[in-house]
């Protein structure tokens, strides 16, 4: 069955210089990966998104990413790209951009934040008895 993954539109993305990222990775500009909001991030170590692969939108164009770090101040859905995803969507004077991105593996991602996932519930209902 196809399952539709929870898409996050109108997300705020910015660009910052990678690292080691807070999921335990050494990464570099080029690298198409993501820092993750908080509320999205999870808890432990790692988090339970590290290396999740992620779809995204801007402006026609669309690429995947890896979540290989967090964000705290990044707003709830947001993500923080490296210079070289970020480069891939728009050039680094536009400073911010707003897309649309979800989790590959159709998960919501995320602990208690509100609205930060919704779970597929699948259900078959029995046929009604048949009257004679």
């Amino acid at each position: 069955s196809h399952t539709l993954a929870k898409r996050f539109d109108g997300a705020r993305w910015s660009y910052y210089d990678v690292g080691r990222g807070a999921c335990g990775d050494n990464n570099v500009a080029s690298d198409f990966i993501v820092a993750l909001n908080t509320a999205q991030y999870g808890d432990g170590y790692p988090g339970p998104n590290c290396f999740k692969t992620i779809t995204m939108t801007y402006n026609g164009k669309t690429t995947q990413a890896t979540i290989v770090d967090q964000c705290p101040g990044c707003p709830d859905m947001g993500l923080d790209l490296s210079r070289g995803l970020f480069n891939f969507f728009a050039s680094e004077d536009t400073g911010i951009i707003y897309g649309s991105w979800y989790f590959n593996d159709g998960s919501g991602g995320g602990g208690d934040a509100p609205h930060a996932g919704l779970s597929k519930v699948e259900f078959t209902i029995p046929p009604l008895p048949a009257h004679e």
